[in-house]
């Protein structure tokens, strides 16, 4: 064996002793304190069984009933965080430091790059006041027409489908119709993934890093980004990585030639997320690097079509569960809109019924069921000491069906939401856009897109459903096994 090969190997070794010590100190404060808070029974080294994802909700939330403040969750060796059952004892935990640093985090970060969604400290604190302004109610106005058109065509797509009278699968179309949408408005791009009658290869990507990420916490191997890149799936996940990356490049590359190409850009009717980005400036007059911009436009891509469509899904879902309320809801949006077509600006704030619709779709089936965070400082709650660098586990579907706060919480319900109903409940009880400082800086977006598009679909179709019943899987997103199927009916 000659010199070179045991230098590697020494090498390597030198390497992986290094990561086992700082691993195992690490860890060591975490298990101390998170042993001394009563749970479920874990095993050393495969953690609290927790079953399949098919069965991993109602399993979850019945330790959530049984530990109703916080208990330790140990996933396996690697993945152990505190969760937090109670979401008034929560707010103890949300200090300023409190960061995205889960072994979650870190692997979607390998995706998506530190942009607003991933980001800690200085950095995130940066990108969330340079893109605060990107969401301002002047700049959503603008986008009005462009959730009227992507509407339209995905209403003419089910006008064909509706035909036969047979229950359709909604999610993918609304996926499209989402996309379509989110990049025309943050990126002033056609793509026209609609009428393409196949789904777009970043849309492809996008569904396979969400899988890939999520079942990589599953293998400690793969928890090693260098041996996770060796692998298959690693091999898989890089080059959809890639492929996001560069089509995000090449659009900005696009639009900031023509922003630079333009002579008077200040008579421009409006900016988009994408100008918005281009053009924002730190107070030494610094701007955002291209790198920068690629980690956002992909955050937004991603996360912003893949959380509207399910959302939409799951909405229209409980209207044509509930013929009554998706009949109030015709009724208030024919009054507002008086027999348009289009859906205005000024519209949306009027649908006060159909809003508070899609507030108890998004708490009954909780887009986000699970959300993560990290420690940022020492933190004593309860009598129980847990150290920086600790992770929590924020399980915002059990927030959301907890009878503590929600009498009969499987029934839908939209007078919950109700001024009256609502005054004495804590907001900590309701979390669709995340909660404290690191909420979703697009809800606004979202909750303007939401309402328009299921507007327009009511304005035209009665929908009904053969089977009410669902099962919820936490699949990054609130999935349905088997889909959402509807039968549509044409008004008109």
């Amino acid at each position: 064996m000659n010199t070179l090969v045991l230098v590697l190997i020494a090498i390597a070794v030198a390497f992986l002793l290094k990561s086992a010590y700082s691993f195992f100190s690490r860890i060591s404060n975490v298990w101390k304190a998170l042993g001394k808070v009563p749970g479920p029974y874990a095993h050393w080294l495969t953690g609290t069984y927790i079953g399949t994802l098919e069965t991993f909700i109602p399993a979850h939330s019945k330790l959530c009933e049984k530990y109703q403040d916080m208990f330790p969750m140990f996933y396996n060796v690697a993945n152990f965080q505190l969760c937090i059952s109670n979401p008034i004892l929560l707010k103890q935990f949300l200090k300023p430091s409190i960061s995205k640093e889960t072994i979650i985090h870190s692997f979607f970060e390998e995706w998506v790059g530190p942009g607003i969604l991933q980001a800690n400290g200085p950095q995130w604190s940066r990108n969330r006041r340079l893109l605060t302004p990107a969401f301002h109610f002047d700049v959503l106005k603008s986008y009005m027409k462009v959730f009227n058109e992507c509407a339209d065509i995905l209403i003419n797509k089910w006008v064909d489908k509706a035909k036969d009278g047979k229950p359709i699968e909604i999610l993918d179309d609304m996926s499209l119709c989402a996309f379509d949408a989110i990049i025309r408005c943050t990126c002033s791009t056609e793509l026209n993934t609609q009428t393409h009658g196949s789904r777009h290869q970043f849309l492809i990507a996008c569904r396979e890093n969400t899988y890939l990420g999520e079942s990589r916490i599953f293998n400690l191997f793969h928890h090693s980004s260098f041996l996770y890149k060796l692998s298959q799936n690693g091999r898989k996940f890089h080059r959809n990585v890639a492929y996001c990356r560069q089509f995000a490049r090449d659009i900005i590359l696009r639009r900031k030639a023509e922003l630079d190409s333009q002579e008077d850009n200040e008579n421009k009717k409006h900016y988009d997320f994408l100008d918005i980005m281009l053009k924002a400036k730190d107070s030494d007059g610094t701007g955002m690097s291209v790198d920068e911009i690629v980690h956002e436009v992909i955050t937004f891509l991603f996360a912003g079509h893949d959380t509207t469509s399910t959302s939409l899904s799951w909405l229209l879902f409980s209207l044509a569960c509930n013929p009554q309320c998706q009949r109030q809801c015709q009724e208030e949006i024919r009054k507002v809109t008086e027999d348009r077509n289009d859906i205005r600006w000024d519209d949306l704030s009027a649908l006060s019924y159909t809003t508070l619709c899609v507030k108890e779709s998004q708490r009954l089936h909780t887009t986000v069921p699970f959300i993560g965070r990290t420690l940022g400082e020492e933190t004593t709650v309860n009598g129980y000491t847990f150290p920086k660098g600790m992770d929590l586990e924020l399980p915002i579907y059990h927030y959301h069906h907890d009878s503590r706060w929600w009498k009969n919480p499987w029934d839908f319900d939209p007078s919950r939401f109700t001024p009256d109903n609502s005054q004495d409940r804590d907001p900590f009880c309701y979390l669709p856009f995340a909660v404290g400082t690191r909420n979703c800086i697009g809800q606004n977006f979202a909750l303007q897109e939401l309402k328009a598009i299921a507007a327009k679909i009511l304005q035209r179709f009665e929908l009904s459903t053969d089977n009410p019943t669902y099962q919820h899987i936490p699949a990054g997103v609130l999935k349905n096994k088997g889909g959402i199927y509807l039968t549509l009916k044409d008004r008109k």
